[in-house]
């Protein structure tokens, strides 16, 4: 009860600071307080490579289930003067040319091994015979199963007790396309793929700087599905990028499939209606938030990349904005939040009016509106939801439907259902507009996530207009507005920057600053270099003296 009582508290009440630099991203440990890769075997079996190469093969076979998985692949030759080596790979996951060419007739040409020849040190087979780019060796099984089950190619040799490893992955994957989900006619037109070296690739094709880390990371305890943390080092805030990286090794679950899965897994606020993350399916994206000092995740397989820390307003943002000039780009940015705005309140209006407040209705249409419901059995409520839950049928149903099949779905069905439910006098004409309207500006909305949460702030807003007209959707908003000042992603207030309203960073946060004026990066990430460009950015406008 105590606990529920300060939860209410919080929200209703704010405290105000004594000092601005406390909404800052506190410092945090980079040790994670459980970190899955510190755990240990129970030490029933041997994580070491054994000198005995039939120890080795048949320790393979039996963690493969050798033959029964029928993909793994197991090549047992013999080398010159008969010493015994065996090479293991997953069939379809690697280049059957490079591993043909080298690495088994490299190992074919191999000279005699004797203890009296140079031959005899064990990395001479990858320093010296096998002609591949990337190889190396281990001591550990762990090690050398997760790189199989990665696609790489293990190699043991009879007498060595090591393992050698190369990476031979040549899995058939998806190439690069356009972006599906945030198309843009301006910028580039590269979307990001499944295949996390080739999503790596793109991001550091636009940043062309050593100091961009592409730090690794693995999740999951049985998948270890493996990722990067992006960020460029000189000017990402260290304590964001330990917070980052201490809510990854802090994940401890058996198997990760995508992306949304490891966004679920750290966010701060489950319950909220409102994402912390930004997620993109463009690499110009990603490029630009990393020269702001973000973090950015990107896992193998998914074909998105989450974006860390984000705010409300950078949630409306829509990636044209950064390729469109200052006049087109702010008046866009204005119909997109009149949109949003539509999208959660307009039925929650209109609800409230007719039912509580008819008095600051026109008279004629008022007339109008009376006369169009004169024969709907139902009340504004009922109709309201039905129309709005007759319309959220028909977009599920178009997502799932082929694509020619989905849209023709969605216009075809709404039409004809809208006319046939006026015909039939179940709903007013004026509740098709209403509904017809919420829908455009929720399609209007930039980031398809948001979308969702303003769904279900819509439900709510309906619902308290019914119950006090204005005066619950007033509470609504009011309620709302606390309960995002609340909260923080990765250390940085939701509202960010209206917490200072003097920040250069607000401009920017409704409207759109012209190129030449982003002198400072978002001060509320507290980055290593606060300055983007310098304070004269274009130099042709200097006025010389003759």
């Amino acid at each position: 009860m105590n606990k529920l009582l300060q939860k209410l508290k919080d929200y209703m009440l704010f405290t105000p600071t004594s000092d601005e630099n406390k909404f800052y991203l506190k410092s945090q440990s980079s040790q994670a307080e459980y970190d899955v890769r510190d755990e240990k075997t129970d030490g029933t079996e041997k994580d070491v490579v054994f000198t005995d190469i039939e120890e080795n093969l048949a320790y393979v076979k039996k963690r493969f289930s050798y033959p029964l998985n029928n993909d793994i692949v197991i090549r047992e030759i013999k080398m010159k003067e008969g010493r015994r080596a065996f090479l293991v790979f997953i069939d379809g996951m690697v280049s059957s040319e490079i591993v043909d060419l080298a690495i088994i007739k490299t190992l074919f040409e191999l000279p005699y091994f004797s203890e009296g020849e140079i031959y005899k040190y064990e990395t001479e087979i990858i320093d010296r015979f096998i002609a591949h780019s990337q190889a190396t060796f281990t001591e550990s099984m762990d090690t050398v199963f997760e790189e199989i089950n990665f696609g790489s190619c293990a190699v043991f040799v009879d007498g060595f007790s090591k393992s050698f490893l190369l990476d031979v992955r040549d899995w058939g994957h998806r190439s690069i396309d356009k972006p599906e989900n945030e198309q843009s006619i301006y910028g580039p037109q590269e979307a990001f793929a499944e295949m996390l070296r080739n999503n790596t690739a793109l991001v550091r094709k636009i940043i062309k700087s050593e100091k961009l880390i592409a730090e690794g990371v693995k999740i999951g305890n049985v998948s270890q599905t493996r990722g990067v943390m992006l960020y460029i080092s000189d000017i990402a805030n260290p304590n964001l990028v330990n917070e980052v990286r201490r809510r990854i090794n802090g994940i401890n679950m058996d198997y990760v499939i995508s992306i949304e899965e490891v966004s679920m897994m750290m966010e701060e606020e489950t319950f909220s209606a409102t994402t912390h993350f930004l997620e993109t399916e463009r690499p110009d994206r990603v490029a630009r938030a990393l020269t702001e000092g973000r973090v950015a995740l990107i896992l193998n397989g998914s074909p998105n990349v989450l974006i860390m820390p984000t705010n409300i307003f950078e949630l409306t943002h829509a990636v044209s904005d950064d390729y469109l000039r200052v006049p087109y780009a702010n008046m866009i940015r204005i119909i997109r939040l009149i949109a949003l705005l539509f999208s959660i309140l307009l039925p929650a209006l209109y609800l409230a009016i007719t039912l509580f407040h008819q008095e600051i209705i026109p008279t004629y249409l008022l007339y109008s509106i009376s006369a169009s419901r004169e024969s709907v059995p139902f009340p504004s409520l009922i109709e309201l939801l039905l129309m709005d839950l007759s319309f959220e049928m028909i977009r599920e149903a178009g997502l799932r439907m082929p694509g020619p099949i989905g849209s023709t779905l969605g216009i075809v069905g709404g039409i004809i259902l809208g006319q046939a439910a006026v015909s039939a006098k179940i709903v007013s004409p004026i509740m098709i507009i209403i509904i017809a309207i919420t829908g455009i500006g929720s399609f209007a909305t930039a980031d398809y996530s948001l979308s969702w949460s303003f769904r279900i702030l819509r439900l709510i807003f309906i619902a308290l207009a019914s119950i006090m007209g204005f005066y619950g959707i007033a509470i609504g908003i009011f309620i709302y507005a606390l309960m995002l000042a609340s909260q923080k992603s990765f250390g940085v207030p939701f509202l960010s920057p209206t917490l200072r309203m003097r920040s250069k960073s607000m401009a920017n946060a409704v409207f759109v600053n012209p190129i030449w004026r982003k002198e400072k990066r978002p001060d509320f990430l507290k980055t290593q270099k606060i300055n983007e460009e310098p304070d004269i950015s274009r130099k042709w406008k200097i006025k010389k003296k003759y």
